[in-house]
């Protein structure tokens, strides 16, 4: 295998999924500013027409927020640097479109170089000429004025440059904002958030939308980012797409469009063994639940016949809760869970079947663990792996190298945690890169559970599916997303792209049912139920993941 140094990791990632140049890419604050500089060094785009384009869109998400600007009251917070510019841009643009602007400067007029400077002097020239912009000392004026009632807050003092917290004036200005109750528009990240990670240095401003330059940067879509971000914009700033330092950039957000291209078509001709068959090691007595839930998903996302493999003892229970999907009864331990002896019980629809469900209500017993490393080092076809296989896992780890078995694991932190020996508290800021060391290196594709969900493909790429909400942070969700990757699986989808459809499918199904439930009564059997309306949706392009704003 190539190393991931020798792979265009972006062209790659088109490769890998067959799909088109407007899938959008996500940056980190160093690859944003490689992009920059490329873009400016080579002559391409000048800097002060990118911080117009980006004052331009500042403004035009104004717009929206407030419905129209003219003879509203903004005010704008400026730092000393580019995003500050942006902010002065912004401010211009305004003002030109009727709105009374002050803008409150962190820094001294000393401190304003280069671009950012050129917009300040045609700022100040403006202001000298019309009194729709005042232009004021943050720290002289911010006593004397009650910011509660501006319309309109914007935060232009930090953006992507900042890695330590705010102090000072910059610190009392993000403060002032969250106790006005005025909406706030981030430029490009809010101030105190890191772009790369989304963590929380110290305060941050709680914006009712960002408006982010080129590509929504990482931090926007996970941590504390997510929740301070409010709705996200992407400005069109004049970027071109065919910059170097961006066809190394592996990380990109999964679309409506990326997944509506993945969803098999279904020919008229067609049977049921044509359309996937799954079969599924699952349950245990207390857990029956997991199993089913996983069965039935598959079936709702369209598997043409699934059969689970269950306790002998516990086979009734199921046959009682399903209609559709159909049980083997296999042999068990005194605990009612599977035994080792159920692999060699099971040859059949082992062969049979397209797909591999291990993990729903498996169990941790010690025997069962001895069913998973038989199966993960014997199969050699596509596996889903779950729950408690990924705890057996996680006391057996080189299993996972040994296997033959085109592997998906789907794990949640504590899961991941346990597998990969990181620890809890390190995953959420370094979720991206952890995955997709994990997967290069085990040869497998990784669904890391979380908000957003990361799912690593083996050959190094990374999709971030940002749907989703609270409501489905319950139990039976994973069963559920199982059931949905094993079945576009068993569609002759190649796992990475199962992993990538599923994941999104299971979340879209999940916002339809907050929609249907609310988020303090959602269950995963609403998820289940609402999995064919997500297919509808997506294969009529009804979701949109960011607004553009050219």
């Amino acid at each position: 295998m190539k190393s991931l140094d020798a792979i265009s990791g972006f062209n790659f990632l088109i490769d890998l999924l067959i799909l088109n140049i407007d899938m959008i890419k996500v940056l980190t604050t160093d690859e944003m500013r490689k992009c920059d500089h490329e873009t400016i060094s080579q002559g391409r785009v000048s800097g002060e027409t990118l911080m117009a384009n980006a004052g331009h869109g500042v403004s035009r998400v104004g717009e929206i927020l407030l419905g129209k600007v003219d003879g509203r009251r903004i005010a704008v917070f400026c730092g000393r640097g580019n995003n500050g510019g942006d902010g002065l841009g912004a401010a211009l643009d305004f003002a030109r479109k009727g709105a009374n602007v002050d803008v409150y400067l962190l820094e001294s007029e000393e401190e304003i170089k280069g671009d950012s400077l050129t917009f300040f002097k045609k700022l100040k020239r403006y202001a000298s000429k019309s009194d729709g912009v005042t232009i004021l000392d943050f720290s002289k004026s911010k006593k004397m004025v009650k910011f509660g009632e501006y319309d309109l807050l914007v935060d232009a003092i930090f953006g992507t440059g900042l890695g330590r917290p705010p102090e000072g004036e910059a610190k009392e200005a993000i403060e002032i904002m969250n106790l006005s109750k005025v909406p706030v528009l981030a430029v490009d990240v809010p101030s105190g958030i890191d772009a790369t990670t989304g963590k929380l240095l110290g305060v941050a401003p709680k914006a009712m939308a960002t408006a982010t330059m080129a590509f929504p940067k990482r931090g926007l879509l996970m941590n504390e980012g997510r929740e301070r971000s409010g709705h996200i914009y992407v400005v069109d700033i004049g970027m071109p797409n065919d910059l170097h330092a961006l066809s190394v950039v592996n990380t990109a957000v999964t679309t409506c469009e990326d997944v509506a291209k993945i969803i098999p078509y279904r020919p008229m001709e067609t049977h049921k063994s044509a359309v996937g068959k799954i079969f599924g090691f699952v349950g245990s007595a207390g857990l029956t639940g997991a199993g089913v839930m996983a069965g039935l998903s598959a079936m709702r996302s369209g598997a043409g016949a699934v059969v689970l493999g269950v306790p002998e003892s516990l086979n009734e229970i199921f046959e009682i809760k399903l209609t559709e999907v159909m049980t083997l009864p296999l042999p068990e331990t005194e605990m009612h869970t599977l035994s080792a002896g159920a692999f060699q019980k099971s040859f059949q629809y082992i062969n049979w079947a397209d797909v591999i469900i291990v993990g729903p209500g498996l169990s941790r017993h010690p025997e069962t663990a001895k069913l998973v490393y038989e199966l993960l080092e014997n199969y050699d076809g596509t596996i889903v792996v779950d729950a408690d296989a990924l705890n057996a896992i996680a006391d057996n780890p080189g299993v996972l190298k040994a296997s033959k078995a085109e592997l998906i694991l789907t794990p949640h932190f504590g899961e991941f945690s346990r597998i990969s020996r990181i620890s809890t508290e390190d995953i959420p800021y370094n979720r991206i890169e952890y995955a997709r060391k994990f997967a290069v290196e085990n040869k497998v594709t990784l669904v890391l559970k979380g908000s957003p969900t990361v799912v690593a493909t083996k050959e190094g790429a990374v999709l971030l599916n940002i749907h989703g909400n609270p409501g489905m942070a319950t139990a039976g969700m994973g069963d559920v997303l199982t059931g949905i990757i094993a079945a576009l699986a068993a569609q002759k989808v190649k796992p990475c792209k199962a992993a990538i459809a599923g994941v999104y499918l299971h979340s879209v199904a999940g916002d339809l049912a907050r929609n249907d439930k609310g988020i303090h009564s959602l269950i995963a059997t609403d998820v289940i139920e609402q999995i064919p309306n997500a297919f509808r949706k997506i294969i009529e392009m009804e979701i949109n993941e960011f607004e553009k704003i050219n």
